[in-house]
């Protein structure tokens, strides 16, 4: 795997994500259990819920421009919309995150913490949310699903007021759901 990321790193313009962290200079490493995607703009997302990413920063990064993250094919800027889970303990939640009729992310109790740069699947104007729970025995604690816009620095992600809150808890019926959004990109 690892090996084989070297070759399309070189290969594409892109740059690597994984779990919706850039990683600049990833380690030399083998992952398993993972799904790899390819964007139109060369950029590699690796969505791998058994491991955890950390940024770790040598020096301080000198101070962004305004709105100086380069836009996506799509017009959107890379990492401005995230979509980010918080579990306290919950069991038995699965839930898969649509925009745009397109599966983003597929969260599940248990997993760790996910930060997912959304951007690649949204467009200017209204989008689309579908948060789809699959029927299961619901427990413990509650399961949430933010998604919005943020902005990152130190290799945090910081969203003050989520377009799309969306919570599961054990008291929630077992027989599954829908919940439906509106996000508006300018």
């Amino acid at each position: 795997m690892s090996l084989f990321l070297a070759a399309m790193g070189a290969a594409l313009a892109g740059d690597l994500y994984i779990n919706g962290v850039r990683a600049d200079q990833p380690p030399i490493m083998s992952m398993e259990g993972v799904t790899v995607r390819f964007d139109e703009a060369g950029n590699i997302w690796i969505d791998a819920p058994m491991y955890r990413v950390t940024v770790v920063q040598k020096s301080p990064p000198p101070p962004p421009a305004p709105d100086a993250s380069p836009p996506a094919a799509n017009g959107i800027a890379v990492g401005t919309w995230w979509l980010v889970t918080e579990d306290h303990d919950s069991v038995g939640h699965d839930v898969d995150v649509q925009v745009n009729g397109v599966s983003v992310r597929h969260v599940r109790s248990g997993d760790p913490q996910a930060i997912v740069d959304v951007g690649p699947w949204l467009r200017h104007g209204q989008n689309d949310v579908r948060l789809v729970a699959a029927p299961g025995r619901y427990g413990g604690g509650a399961l949430m699903i933010y998604i919005g816009r943020g902005s990152t620095a130190g290799g945090t992600v910081r969203m003050d007021t989520p377009d799309v809150r969306y919570t599961r808890r054990s008291v929630d019926l077992g027989g599954g759901g829908e919940t439906e959004a509106t996000i508006q990109v300018p």
